[in-house]
């Protein structure tokens, strides 16, 4: 029941995460590595469990946002050779083999030492800047680009929800499912870490955009034009989150009362996602103006 209950609150959470973000299609790139999954997994665990698990989370945003950027350029390159639909779902199967491929590797399970991790931050924000930047560049230079659709609105919830379905639903499988297996597998902080960065989410917003057959095909290449100039600055963001909450969790001093101190944990997590989602608009708007 507790699972239950954790995973249902952190859906809800997730759900009003991807509302905020409809509100500017430039942040779709962004949002693939939005750290909700992290936060939650870090809020969820011990604190001894903490900056294990955040060794190996680091590794997570570079791979899940460079598998992104790829399936999206494969899928520019062969959506007009190829059936769009199945091409998606192929290329998705495609990519999460890959990915259990990656984190397998001992590099990863080793993750990044504490003395490394503000290098590591710093390295990855500069080579998603000028990977965003690179991106910018052939975008604007393109004939298409001029269908892309800068300009921020605030639809309606129900709209919002009825779209991102799919997403929403991922999202509690892998929330729940991480719940299920730290609480009852024994396993390493560090494939706990790996967990927190499940892929499923952005994997499968990327499918719902390119198989969606209710769109044209110019639509759907529409989309994914935009996301591919910021999919690049996400995993910036995410880092930094994971740094900074970690480091937090892990030193701040326990309240007496555990309710109390379990609201106070929570309250510095929305303070953290809501400073990601102010990053995340401010580079959307930036990007916008290029």
């Amino acid at each position: 029941m507790r699972i239950v209950l954790r995973t249902t609150i952190g859906t809800v959470i997730y759900a009003g995460i991807v509302y905020l973000a409809a509100a500017v299609p430039t942040a779709a790139g962004l949002m693939l590595t939005f750290p909700a999954l992290n936060g939650l997994a870090f809020y969820f665990s011990e604190r001894a469990r903490i900056a294990p698990m955040a060794a190996t989370m680091l590794w997570m945003p570079i791979i899940n946002g460079a598998l992104c950027g790829f399936y999206m350029l494969a899928f520019f390159g062969l959506a007009k050779a190829l059936p769009p639909a199945p091409l998606a779902w192929m290329m998705a199967i495609a990519i999460s083999v890959l990915w259990l491929f990656i984190v397998s590797r001992d590099r990863v399970h080793r993750g990044i030492a504490a003395n490394q991790q503000l290098r590591f931050a710093v390295a990855a924000t500069l080579a998603g800047a000028l990977l965003a930047a690179a991106a910018l560049y052939l975008l604007r230079a393109d004939a298409l680009v001029a269908k892309l659709d800068w300009s921020d609105h605030m639809p309606a919830l129900a709209d919002v929800i009825a779209g991102s379905r799919l997403k929403i639903l991922l999202f509690a499988v892998c929330l729940g499912g991480f719940l299920l297996a730290t609480a009852y597998l024994p396993m390493r902080d560090s494939v706990r870490g790996v967990l927190a960065g499940l892929p499923i989410v952005p994997f499968g917003g990327l499918v719902s955009v390119a198989a969606d057959g209710a769109s044209s095909l110019d639509a759907r290449l529409q989309a994914l034009y935009a996301m591919t100039v910021t999919v690049w600055l996400g995993p910036a963001v995410a880092i930094t989150f994971i740094c900074a909450i970690a480091r937090y969790f892990n030193t701040r001093q326990t309240l007496p009362i555990p309710a109390l101190d379990a609201a106070a944990r929570f309250a510095a997590l929305v303070v953290a996602w809501l400073a990601c989602f102010a990053a995340i608009l401010a580079v959307s708007f930036a990007v916008g103006r290029f």
